[in-house]
């Protein structure tokens, strides 16, 4: 507890002294990520999750998206490994995209979200459909973004966020930005710890045992204007982190094992755009470590680690007023190992051509192409075309249609005695169709999409004959994954009453199309909303989440399932302090508020009812 308290008491007193310069300007915001994202994802949802969203969930990246996303999260319980399966597809089929680079793991193709620090991002979006275009190999299902934003133009400005909780979890988390006409810095720092010892409802007084984490992340970034056609930037992120591995039932006291993940991403970047010309220049080196514990009371750990060096050219040409042309080269070069694995090298050289058309209040065209040259195999030929039309006033028609791949990772190609040296890369097709309705107030989208894969890797007993009864991964299942996605908004302002609704729901059917059976850990129907209220300095709101069962073997045993199960929280803030320049906002937020027994995987109790206690400070 002094730790926490120091923590913030050392921040507070370093940016205090910075907080004396006008901030009351208008700021010019450079987020080029986010531009490309909106400017490539004609035909697409893109759902950008807000600053007060972001607030509403500080605990961890996992709840972010789980109560505020239709992406299905699997948690290994409360804190431990947390992956996505969006739109019924696997974990490796959801890239994670930091500031436009691709950042799932060359071991496992996945990337953990517990192993992401929330609130240190500035922009967090969610796009579904396919990507493979502009992010390459695992954007089939989805992607994720993380965007940095740099603000040019004279401020100075700091936030707090400190927060303590049952089963002694704490978060604290400080950010500053500055600003000036040539100059934009921005820093964060996030430290989050938890005994993690809830108790499992529905049991005789067992707790959620070897559970605790920490974490300490911290970012930084730099622009500079080198004139009014040009400017450089910089970014990093550092994220150390070690969580224990929760025991399963019936006896959680047996469990004694231990992570601990290491992640390392810089980036730099030269814009130049003049006229009708733009180059976006890009060199990422990205560094990933884990070593995991057997038994946490031995010195003794299997490792991974892996480094990305990615250059990456991008030039777009206006030819005329409502049209444009893009070019995206890259150059990657990964080296991966673990304790099993010696190190590799894989090289990849790809080629996109973009083509953007619009009309406006009519009709926006994207087309794309792409090629890859791997120094492993030979990957699929990509493409994608993406139309949003505008009928009428405030409503918006979308479909797209795309071919995307997912690359094996080294632990499907070298594992010893296990890996498959001849595998190849899947691929999918897949199409979209979305109608809308869109003003300030309320917004509506409602899609159905169908995704056909092939090559589908999978790690199955006896797929090799040459090692019967052994896991290995093969190419041999193909799916259909298919389903409807509804989402809507509404803001609705009553002189100073604020009323705010949210809803996310998808229906996903996911099938082996060799068996016509189920595929496991997919939902059939998800659903998660909120409603929010404000008046003057006081806010509340209600956030619920709905998932159905889920099979968890392939042959879709019905004793072998996850029951669905409905959780929800609530939570109340007053703004103590709010001007212009500061706000001091107290909250309160109460976790699976209704003390619900459930299960997102087998054995694995989630936390019975709990609470947390947040200051906000901005200043």
């Amino acid at each position: 507890m002094m730790r926490n308290i120091l923590f913030v008491f050392i921040l507070l007193i370093v940016s205090k002294s910075f907080a004396q310069l006008d901030s009351i300007q208008k700021l010019k915001v450079v987020n080029l990520s986010s531009a490309k994202l909106q400017k490539h994802s004609k035909g697409f949802k893109v759902l950008a999750l807000s600053d007060s969203i972001i607030l509403k969930n500080t605990e961890s990246f996992t709840t972010l998206l789980r109560f505020n996303t239709p992406i299905y999260i699997k948690e290994y319980g409360a804190g431990g490994t947390s992956t996505a399966s969006f739109r019924g597809t696997s974990a490796s089929n959801t890239a994670v995209i930091w500031n436009g680079i691709n950042i799932n793991s060359i071991n496992n193709g996945q990337t953990g979200f517990n192993a992401l620090t929330v609130n240190l991002f500035d922009n967090i979006d969610v796009r579904s459909g396919g990507g493979s275009i502009e992010f390459g190999s695992g954007a089939i299902g989805g992607t994720i973004h993380l965007n940095d934003q740099l603000r040019f133009g004279n401020h100075i400005d700091n936030q707090l966020v400190a927060s303590g909780g049952s089963y002694d979890t704490y978060n604290n988390l400080y950010k500053f930005s500055f600003g000036s006409e040539r100059i934009a810095a921005k820093f964060g720092a996030s430290y989050n710890q938890s005994e993690n010892d809830y108790d499992w409802l529905g049991t005789d007084g067992l707790k959620n045992e070897n559970g605790a984490y920490n974490n300490l992340s911290f970012s930084l970034g730099f622009g500079y204007k080198l004139n009014k056609f040009s400017k450089l930037s910089v970014f990093s992120s550092k994220f150390n982190g070690s969580r224990e591995f929760s025991g399963t039932l019936p006896n959680p006291s047996a469990a004694k094992e231990k992570y601990k993940d290491y992640n390392f991403r810089n980036l730099i970047a030269y814009n130049y755009r003049k006229n009708e010309f733009a180059h976006d220049v890009r060199f990422a080196y990205l560094t990933q470590e884990y070593r995991y514990f057997a038994d946490k009371n031995v010195d003794f750990y299997n490792y991974g680690k892996s480094k990305t060096f990615l250059l990456k050219y991008d030039f777009s040409f206006q030819i005329l007023d409502n049209s444009s042309i893009e070019s995206i080269t890259e150059l990657e070069s990964v080296f991966g190992s673990t304790d099993e694995i010696i190190e590799k090298n894989r090289k990849q050289f790809s080629q996109s051509i973009i083509y953007n058309l619009s009309f406006e209040n009519i009709a926006s065209i994207n087309a794309k192409i792409r090629k890859d040259f791997n120094s492993d195999y030979n990957v699929p030929f990509v493409f994608a075309l993406g139309a949003e039309l505008t009928p009428l006033k405030n409503t918006f028609i979308r479909v797209n249609g795309s071919k995307n791949y997912r690359v094996p990772t080294y632990n499907d190609l070298y594992w010893p005695a296990l890996g498959n040296a001849d595998l190849i890369p899947e691929s999918s097709l897949q199409s979209e169709f979305g109608v809308g309705y869109k003003t300030k107030q309320v917004k509506l989208d409602v899609g159905v999409y169908y995704i056909n894969s092939k090559d589908k890797i999978v790690w199955t007993p006896g797929g090799d004959s040459e090692r019967p009864g052994i896991w290995t991964p093969i190419n041999v299942a193909e799916a259909v994954n298919k389903g409807i996605e509804f989402t809507a908004a509404v803001n609705k302002a009553i002189g100073k009453h604020l009323f705010n609704f949210n809803l996310n729901y998808s229906y996903t059917i996911a099938k082996d199309k060799s068996t016509n059976n189920y595929l496991t850990y997919v939902p059939k129907h998800l659903a998660n909303g909120s409603v929010g209220y404000s008046y003057k300095r006081f806010s509340a709101f209600y956030q619920h989440l709905f998932t159905g069962e889920v099979y968890t073997t392939t042959d879709n045993l019905d004793n072998y399932t996850v029951p669905y199960y409905n959780v929800g929280n609530v939570g109340v803030n007053y703004n103590i302090i709010k001007t212009n320049n500061n706000q001091l906002g107290l909250g309160v937020k109460v976790n699976n508020v209704f003390n619900k027994e459930y299960q997102v995987l087998p054995s694995r109790p989630m936390p019975n009812r709990n609470f947390n206690i947040n200051i906000n400070f901005k200043f």
